[in-house]
């Protein structure tokens, strides 16, 4: 008991190290061990294209599949898999642990594909031109044609069909892989007994090795109370029971042309100077032989760690640059603001205040002061502003939720769709605090909360439903492709079910409890009949305000957005989920920040209608990321080919931008009504 208990304390300390470093680990996922020769059977995900972005199955190409049949991975399928056209089924690759193998063949029992159809020809003529990928999954791990021991800037997923020469297509139908295994002795099999050990059993090799060495070095025999003799003699480091973990899965793919039946030569996609293989071509009636090499390698990368080349994103520095230029940024707004909360507006209080005490009172009031008696006019269209607010607060609340869970590290990677799946189960979930703030808003502006349901009503029906509309245009248009990018009618259904059963009740729930609550007092009496408002100075213009307000925002978000847009468009990882919750904190401070200096200076021009403006300068973000998305479509997506696959990216595109206006809509009306508030409550008017 003691030694577990001090083996546990070990896997603690180290656990802390390891969370600091390069390694990540990843929740939600579990070390799997093999043995020699044991079998390994790959999975393959659908077929992506950075040019079309329309996935497709595996098995709609010519490609042979395993004796058994195809069959779905039951385990990846979520949510979030099934939006993003994520198909996962076996493949007839199979390995035999720590033994090589060449020319083994793909096709089974006859070794080669059938003749090709004309229709199947043009089918893989096309995929070709486009420059689709194969996406084969070996442990979980994806594989990829980069060295993954070089430490890559970067890592891209998947190998291509083929490729075009002189006007011929040609077939990547022999696989070199190279699978690079990370020896063990047995302690994380031990451990799945007991779950609570995994995530000590992960740690303690990579961990407490190193702990162990750094104490010895400090002079230190005894680490937490456990001596070199004793971790010695742990049994979850002893050498008996060698076996091996998949930490790396590597390929080269190249085309080779073989004899249909014959026997299989001893040709590879490198080394044979002195026999320059003949590629295979695609053309009809032709017959495919399908065959791969195995070579497995030991390697120093440990499971914790296996996944960090894939995760490494380019531009390391710039992420910092970016994080620090943005607190720059927002130090200077908080300046600005400062000096106006505290110099300039008590200045003008003063000012104001000395008028009222002025038995005379020949002096003329001028500035903000002079609206206080339309400044809190019901705006026009009040019922839709509410319903906008209401949705913002529902979008941002639930996308720093499950960006706070990713940041943490719960949403790996390795579990495909958890991130998806995670957004749109805080999105179901947040409803209510939809409900409550569009019903309260409605409740303050109308002075009454008579009717509030029917605008939690709309609130419910407003984003989902025009977001589930457009989703049911484009899957009708994906569906007519064939592409597994179509959300299958079951599954849609669901979604529509999940929003009437969850979301909806959910949002009047928490427009039920927001109408029990009391009104909020405006601080000074509203005139009956509205103030003219006088034409504004230029730089007070609303234009101008609406212009410059969503500059600084953009420039916070600019560098991350480049990332962000390059993984979901190109096929990337992105798991700096870290910088993206700093950056969006910092993106929502800078706006709390702008939003109060254009507000205070629309007030100055005695202008009175900020409710509407306020929203908008606050969601004017979208604006500029909007042109941000034209130039990536003609820059970095120019090869996009297709009408469906342009419309594709401009339909989501235009739902993100749309989710963002809302979002930082609401972040600029919320401080812009807390900062107005404040200012006229602290004015002792008549």
């Amino acid at each position: 008991m003691i030694m577990r208990q001090r083996v546990t304390l070990v896997a603690a300390l180290a656990l802390a190290s390891v969370a600091s470093a390069a390694g990540y680990y990843l929740p939600g996922t579990y070390p799997q061990e093999f043995v020699v020769a044991q079998q390994l059977q790959a999975d393959v995900n659908s077929l992506t294209s950075a040019e079309t972005e329309l996935p497709f199955d595996y098995y709609s190409l010519p490609f042979c599949k395993p004796a058994e049949g195809a069959r779905k991975s039951l385990n990846s399928i979520n949510p979030g898999t099934i939006l993003m056209g994520s198909r996962i089924q076996n493949s007839p690759y199979n390995f035999t642990m720590l033994i090589d193998e060449r020319g083994k063949l793909v096709c089974q029992p006859d070794g080669f594909y059938p003749s090709l159809s004309a229709e199947e020809v043009d089918n893989l003529n096309e995929k070709i031109d486009q420059q689709y990928r194969i996406r084969l999954i070996l442990d979980n791990l994806p594989v990829t044609t980069y060295d993954l021991e070089e430490n890559p800037e970067s890592v891209r997923p998947g190998y291509e069909v083929g490729y075009q020469k002189d006007g011929k297509r040609y077939i990547n139908n022999h696989l070199m892989f190279k699978i690079l295994v990370h020896q063990t002795n047995g302690q994380y099999t031990k451990a799945k007994e007991n779950m609570a050990e995994i995530e000590a059993a992960a740690i303690v090799e990579g961990g407490a090795r190193r702990m162990l060495k750094q104490a010895k070095q400090q002079g230190v025999d005894d680490p937490a109370g456990l001596t070199s003799d004793e971790f010695s003699e742990l049994d979850v480091l002893d050498d008996s029971n060698s076996m091996y973990m998949v930490v790396g899965f590597e390929v080269m793919a190249c085309s080779i042309k073989r004899k249909a039946g014959a026997r299989v030569e001893p040709l590879s996609c490198v080394g044979n100077e002195d026999r320059v293989p003949e590629p295979q071509e695609v053309t009809a009636e032709s017959k495919i032989v399908y065959t791969y090499d195995v070579y497995w390698e030991e390697s120093d990368i440990s499971w914790a760690s296996r996944w960090d080349a894939y995760l490494n994103m380019p531009g390391g520095r710039v992420h910092w640059f970016s994080i620090l230029n943005s607190l720059m940024v927002v130090l200077v707004m908080s300046s600005i603001v400062a000096m106006i909360m505290m110099r300039t507006i008590r200045r003008d209080l003063q000012r104001y205040e000395g008028l009222l005490g002025d038995a005379g009172n020949d002096m003329e009031e001028s500035g903000w002061k002079m609206v206080s008696g339309d400044v809190f006019r019901p705006p026009k269209n009040a019922i839709l502003l509410c319903v906008q607010i209401g949705s913002g607060v529902q979008i941002i609340t639930s996308a720093f939720a499950t960006l706070f869970f990713a940041a943490l590290g719960f949403l790996s990677p390795a579990s495909r769709g958890a991130l998806l799946t995670a957004l749109l189960v805080m999105y179901l979930l947040l409803a209510v605090a939809a409900g409550f703030a569009s019903v309260w808003l409605w409740g303050i502006i109308h002075r009454s909360y008579e009717g509030w349901y029917a605008v939690a009503w709309r609130v419910a029906c407003y984003f989902p439903g025009i977001s589930l509309l457009v989703l049911s245009v484009l899957n009708v248009l994906i569906h007519q492709t064939g592409s597994s990018g179509a959300i299958p009618l079951g599954a849609f259904f669901s979604l529509v079910s999940l929003w009437f059963l969850i979301s909806i009740p959910l949002c009047f729930s928490g427009g039920m409890i927001a109408a029990k609550q009391p009104i909020v007092t405006y601080p000074t009496r509203t005139n009956q009949i509205p103030r003219h408002i006088p034409p504004p100075h230029w730089a007070s213009h609303p234009y101008v305000l609406f212009a410059a307000a969503g500059l600084l925002p953009f420039g916070t978000i600019f560098v991350e957005l480049y990332f962000a847009m390059t993984s979901i468009w190109q096929g990337y990882f992105y798991y700096i989920f870290g910088f993206c919750f700093v950056v969006g904190a910092l993106t929502v401070i800078i706006t709390i920040e702008v939003a109060i200096v254009t507000t205070y200076v629309q007030l100055c021009a005695e202008d009175y209608q900020w409710w509407w403006r306020s929203f908008l300068r606050g969601g004017s973000l979208a604006l500029y990321m909007a042109l941000y998305a034209v130039g990536f479509l003609f820059n970095t997506l120019h090869l996009l080919s297709g009408f469906l696959s342009v419309l594709l990216y401009l339909s989501y595109m235009v739902l993100i931008l749309w989710a963002v206006y809302l979002a930082m809509g609401t972040v600029g009306f919320a401080s812009s009504f807390l900062f107005t508030y404040k200012i006229f409550a602290s004015v002792k008017a008549d």
